[in-house]
């Protein structure tokens, strides 16, 4: 009983969750399928176009990857603003804006990124949710722009949405998948933005494997 009613609560937290991010799910059936852009150091790199629910067709990006080491280690890298920088590229700065508590704060990341992008920073709220039985863990980051006003000559980032999957696997090793998605179209031609979106992204996921396993 006491397991069933853990599952059920984590199961109604979960939902709660994801009705946060209603404004950009899929519409069921109308997405491409992932095609495999990056397999590269362990780290599998997979794009897509989707339709969120307000009729936009956007780019959805997910990076997979097997690491050694615990479920409580990716999450403290991932919570851990001061370190931010040490994996994530072209991060100027980071600050954790407001903790409410350990699974759910507020962060502000200011970014100098490569052309054809400049300078811009983002306004995001971390939402953890843990499976008590499985110790599945999924990191919901989305923007919030209410808390920050917008700074002079920045552009706001304000349509990105991520997502971490960290699950347990049976030979002891944990499988993570990041996932990002816009609610925009992409900005540039994708001759121009392409190469240089999935160059910082895959980096980014190796840099954040190379961390935890020299940790």
């Amino acid at each position: 009983m006491v397991r069933f009613l853990a599952k059920f609560f984590f199961l109604l937290s979960l939902i709660l969750v994801l009705s946060s991010f209603s404004a950009n799910r899929v519409i069921a059936g109308d997405a491409s399928k992932w095609v495999l852009v990056t397999n590269d150091d362990g780290i599998e790199v997979m794009e897509r176009w989707v339709t969120n629910e307000m009729n936009i067709k956007v780019r959805e990006r997910s990076g997979k990857m097997n690491l050694n080491c615990s479920v409580d280690e990716i999450l403290a890298l991932i919570s851990d603003a001061s370190k931010t920088h040490l994996w994530m590229k072209n991060v100027e700065s980071v600050r954790v804006i407001k903790k409410v508590s350990p699974v759910e704060w507020y962060v502000q990341t200011n970014l100098d990124a490569p052309w054809p992008f400049g300078k811009r920073d983002m306004v995001s709220k971390y939402v953890v949710s843990k499976d008590p039985i499985s110790s599945n863990v999924l990191v919901f980051i989305s923007p919030i722009n209410s808390l920050l006003a917008k700074q002079k000559d920045i552009d706001r980032l304000d349509t990105f949405n991520a997502k971490w999957e960290i699950v347990p696997t049976d030979n002891g090793r944990v499988k993570v998948i990041f996932t990002t998605m816009s609610t925009i179209p992409p900005e540039y031609p994708a001759w121009a933005q392409d190469p240089v979106v999935r160059k910082v992204f895959f980096a980014n996921l190796r840099n954040f494997k190379s961390i935890l396993m020299h940790s």
